[in-house]
């Protein structure tokens, strides 16, 4: 079974590599998103409200498995389409960014089966 703790350790990865596609470097808020018009029209304005919500001190082990689960499923998503445009066949690839994508993949197949368990036992 799939617990809260497995699914916030796989964020670190992410974490690092949504950072560098930021560039806080060309951001006057540092990569911090603000909510202001300057950072909604922003072409990283998503990846920026997701650090801000995923970050190393956000409280990620308060809020609901589910929304951590659906947070994880963003990551994923970014992962992927980083590795498709480099070229990567990320079923086979051995970089640490496909192994990565194959492992939260596993992860939150098992996650969204072991829920799908439960709203079956609760029937």
């Amino acid at each position: 079974m799939i617990v809260k703790e497995q699914l916030i350790k796989a964020f670190e990865f992410p974490r690092h590599l949504i950072r560098n596609h930021v560039g806080p470097g060309e951001c006057r808020f540092h990569g911090n998103y603000s909510g202001k018009l300057e950072c909604r029209l922003c072409g990283s304005a998503t990846e920026c409200q997701w650090l801000a919500h995923h970050d190393e001190f956000s409280s990620l082990a308060d809020k609901p498995t589910a929304e951590v689960a659906t947070a994880l499923e963003f990551a994923v998503d970014f992962i992927e389409s980083t590795v498709v445009a480099e070229g990567h066949d990320s079923d086979n690839c051995p970089c640490e960014s496909c192994k990565w994508l194959r492992d939260s993949r596993t992860m939150l197949d098992d996650y969204n089966g072991d829920f799908a368990d439960l709203l079956t036992l609760k029937s």
